[in-house]
């Protein structure tokens, strides 16, 4: 993890008090550290446009209009085949 001189540092319990306000933080361009117990534990960054802009979102049938969103690949199986009990 890389700290930068500029990046707020707070306590779990101060982020979790103030949680839509670091959101802000953080979508204005600021990073944001969180720690527990003064040991830091998480980063929260703010994505990029271009990153944003390359997920892809799969919305089927009646989720079309829904807020539901299928990430990922619906052939692909989600396990490994070498994890299928099955098969063993």
């Amino acid at each position: 993890m890389v700290y930068s001189l500029t990046m707020k540092m707070m306590n779990v319990s101060e982020a979790k008090a103030h949680f839509s306000s670091v959101v802000e933080q953080v979508i204005s361009g600021e990073n944001v550290c969180i720690s527990k117990r003064n040991v830091p534990v998480a980063q929260i960054i703010p994505l990029s446009m271009e990153s944003s802009r390359k997920r892809h979102h799969t919305r089927v049938g009646w989720a079309k209009q829904s807020g539901v969103a299928i990430l990922g690949d619906l052939t692909e199986p989600v396990l490994p085949e070498s994890e299928w009990d099955m098969l063993k």
